[in-house]
């Protein structure tokens, strides 16, 4: 039993979840001062409308109570990675008598972490999907930002920013980094360039289920690097394990 429950009971998935605003800092950032992706890791400030879209996203959960999972954030007393995670747990479908496939997801909400540039990237590099949500007019578009986190993944990145000409709406973007295998790039071709206009009330339930989707279909080519497709495979295989050493 000790074995089993040290795979997750619930499909998991942890995304990294990123702020980009004039105040990230507490004052203003000058472009000569520092780079768009700098601003993201050192940010301690949001703003109301991010935290609207987290508010979408999921829970802010004590890290001392996420036990089964915890994304590699610290849940001990030293409370390392701070004191809040922000974590959603639900059906992927929106069948809510659906128990199937229930999933967690826990996000590597920067802003939420304390200080520190090398503790946030250890977490947020190591996650194959990052949403940046956008709200600096220094940006003025996607393709204008430069978006070069270091780390060994990566590889999905879905674009949040209030749209200018109405307060009620989002715009959504997704890109796929451009240096990936060619299998991996063919499984996540169905992402690519996706582009939305959604409103606000409506747009963290779409850019979860994108981020689950993506991370889904990374870790089906990738299992010898992110482990198992699925944690009911990896519970599967503890339970043929304990069969097998039964039989002796």
């Amino acid at each position: 039993v000790a074995i089993l429950d040290r795979a997750a009971f619930l499909q998991t998935h942890k995304i990294a979840l990123l702020f980009l605003g004039p105040m990230c800092n507490g004052k203003k950032e000058t472009k000569a001062k520092s780079k768009d992706t700098d601003k993201l890791l050192h940010t301690t400030n949001s703003s109301p409308s991010f935290s609207e879209f987290c508010n979408g996203l999921g829970d802010l959960i004590p890290l001392p109570h996420l036990r089964h999972f915890s994304g590699g954030l610290d849940s001990s007393d030293y409370a390392s990675d701070g004191n809040f995670a922000l974590s959603w747990t639900g059906n992927r479908s929106n069948n809510t008598h659906n128990r199937i496939g229930k999933s967690m997801v826990l996000f590597h909400c920067v802003p939420l972490m304390p200080p520190g540039l090398n503790n946030r990237k250890r977490h947020v590099g190591n996650d194959v999907v990052h949403i940046v949500y956008i709200e600096d007019e220094e940006v003025p578009s996607f393709d204008s930002f430069q978006y070069d986190i270091s780390g060994e993944f990566c590889f999905v990145i879905i674009f949040v920013t209030p749209s200018k000409h109405n307060v009620d709406m989002v715009k959504v973007s997704v890109t796929i980094r451009k240096d990936l295998d060619e299998r991996i790039m063919r499984t996540l071709q169905h992402l690519a360039s996706t582009q939305m206009l959604l409103p606000k009330a409506v747009a963290p339930f779409h850019v979860r289920q994108i981020a689950i989707r993506a991370d889904l279909s990374c870790r089906s080519v990738m299992q010898d690097r992110l482990g198992l497709y699925s944690n009911w495979q990896e519970r599967l295989q503890q339970i043929r394990e304990l069969e097998r050493y039964a039989e002796k």
